[in-house]
């Protein structure tokens, strides 16, 4: 009987042992997607989002005189106007005053990951994944919040809070010694590589991950989507600008 249960405790070690390294790998391939995609939103939000914003900016000097038109045929003068409908729009210019500083600080980090030598990029990729290994929250000991921040100090090219957190972090992947235990952990980690293979389809469903597939078929073509994108919403601002235009001269505002 001993040897049976001893038996049975090295098949199921083995095959722990063999779905560790396919969790280990998909671990790998679904967060470098995840990052993968996040950098895909900087590079459009900071090359094509900014743009939006300035037509977003053009459309509210549009809009503020469309309800001043309103206000003055109910009695309104053009000052007295003006006053209110500024009140009204305060809340917008300054949410798109927050999205200027945010891009401003996302063209920022794709600035210090451009200037990183090969060197901090090797050791860059060296402690993702290893820190990667130790806090994914598909392990047994994983922490998603320290996950979400190993991620985006990888990111953003920050290599020395990569470094604060491996020398100031550090868990314990206690040994399953029963056969129970043992089952439970073979349960875990086919949970786990279940839970990965899920995430995996719900991202490849998302809009940043359709457009890095674009972006990626767009470039065997020699082709610049993200400039095509910026070219369209450059000639939506200028049409908007000639009709904001058109609008001011009415009221002596060029």
């Amino acid at each position: 009987m001993q040897m049976d249960e001893s038996l049975e405790k090295r098949e199921l070690k083995k095959a722990i042992s063999e779905k560790e390294k396919k969790l280990s790998t998909l671990i790998d391939e679904i967060e470098q997607l995840k990052i993968d995609l996040t950098l895909v939103k900087q590079e459009y939000d900071v090359r094509v989002g900014r743009l939006y914003l300035q037509l977003d900016e053009v459309n509210l000097e549009i809009l503020k005189f469309k309800k001043i038109d309103d206000l003055i045929s109910k009695g309104f003068s053009f000052e007295e106007a003006q006053k209110v409908v500024e009140e009204i729009l305060r809340k917008r210019r300054k949410q798109i005053e927050e999205e200027y500083k945010k891009l401003d600080e996302e063209e920022k980090n794709i600035e210090n990951r451009r200037n990183i030598s090969e060197e901090d990029k090797a050791e860059l990729k060296k402690l993702w994944h290893k820190l990667a290994h130790k806090f994914h929250p598909d392990k047994a000991n994983g922490n998603e919040r320290m996950m979400k921040k190993i991620n985006k100090a990888y990111a953003d090219g920050d290599l020395e809070t990569l470094r604060a957190i491996d020398q100031n972090e550090a868990t314990t992947d206690i040994e399953a010694k029963t056969i129970e235990a043992i089952k439970n952990k073979m349960a875990g980690l086919e949970k786990s590589i279940k839970k990965i293979h899920q995430e995996f389809e719900q991202l490849k469903k998302s809009e940043w991950f359709i457009l890095k597939e674009n972006i990626r078929k767009a470039k065997k073509q020699k082709r610049d989507i993200l400039s095509e994108l910026a070219d369209k919403v450059l000639s939506d601002i200028a049409k908007k600008e000639n009709q904001l235009d058109e609008i001011k001269k009415k009221y002596g505002q060029r």
